[in-house]
């Protein structure tokens, strides 16, 4: 029975490589390991915790789910763009990455930060969710939802029950783009959660890591450059990436995920802060510093 279960798990890990990306090596999703204990973060002395000028704030052992260090991680507060976290998660779970969208809309006078889609453009799911995780693109989000869901009511809908799934208790959304709404709003400790199962997906995991990304029309006749609105990619200790959301309501806010140099894995999210990139890289520091595995 056990053997059983195991090929279950192993087969519903399995995605679909990212065609035409140039992917830094990643390690899959192990469910065997879900039968290994992992380390537990042990506090190697009573440091004073950082004193956070954001809203809210957490940081979490990725690998066993504690909590390292928490500000408000309960309290709901706008999420911005970290919603396409969930619009990835939906996408990713119902599509394979070399299916083909084509664009009926015209996103031009799109508020926000877009990719540059063009009317009738075909373009395939990979490359949209590049534009989606990347740039933060608001017209992929469009794109995705209506190519899931034929409507964005309907994917709406869709990420809501999700949400349910997932037990995210004091999540609600409005759109896919993460624009300010009533009645669209996280908390810090519901999206590491979100965050955790995005992170079980090698597509999700691959894009996110990425510092750029030129993608193309399936004609190659449209282009696509854009880089990475994450600054602590790539530059400071192993970080791999997630997420960056701003927005008059949610402010600066930014999801990342750390691995330390025996490869512990945190979580660290900072939301509505004066300074998020150095703030999240203080929790990140902070952790490491202070915790042992």
């Amino acid at each position: 029975m056990l053997r059983g279960l195991l090929s279950l798990l192993l087969l519903a890990s399995v995605s679909a490589p990212l065609s035409g990306a140039p992917i830094s090596p990643v390690h899959d999703f192990n469910p065997v390991a879900l039968l290994e204990l992992d380390p537990i973060p042990q506090k190697q002395h009573d440091a004073v915790a950082p004193v956070l000028q954001a809203k809210a704030g957490l940081v979490m052992d990725a690998d066993t789910g504690l909590i390292l260090y928490e500000k408000n991680s309960q309290i709901p507060l706008a999420m911005a763009s970290l919603t396409k976290i969930m619009t990835a998660v939906i996408i990713l779970e119902s599509h394979s990455l070399d299916e083909v969208v084509t664009i009926n809309d015209n996103y031009n006078t799109l508020a926000g930060v877009k990719i540059g889609l063009q009317k009738n453009e075909k373009i395939t799911v990979g490359n949209l969710l590049m534009g989606l995780l990347i740039r933060s693109g608001g017209d992929a989000a469009l794109a995705l939802a209506k190519f899931h869901s034929d409507s964005v009511p309907a994917f709406v809908e869709a990420m809501n029950q999700k949400a349910t799934l997932l037990h995210l208790e004091h999540t609600r959304f409005q759109n896919p783009i993460g624009l300010d709404e009533e009645g669209h709003y996280s908390t810090a400790y519901d999206l590491a959660l979100l965050t955790k199962q995005a992170m079980r997906h090698r597509a999700f995991r691959a894009i996110v890591r990425l510092p750029e990304a030129d993608i193309s029309s399936v004609d190659g006749q449209i282009h696509h450059s854009f880089k990475n609105t994450d600054q602590l990619l790539g530059g400071y200790l192993n970080v791999i990436g997630v997420k960056t959301g701003t927005t008059d309501a949610a402010g600066e806010s930014i999801i990342n995920w750390a691995q330390g140099p025996a490869g512990q894995n945190i979580l660290a999210i900072v939301l509505d802060s004066p300074d998020r990139f150095q703030e999240n890289k203080s929790l990140m520091d902070w952790a490491f510093r202070n915790f042992f595995w």
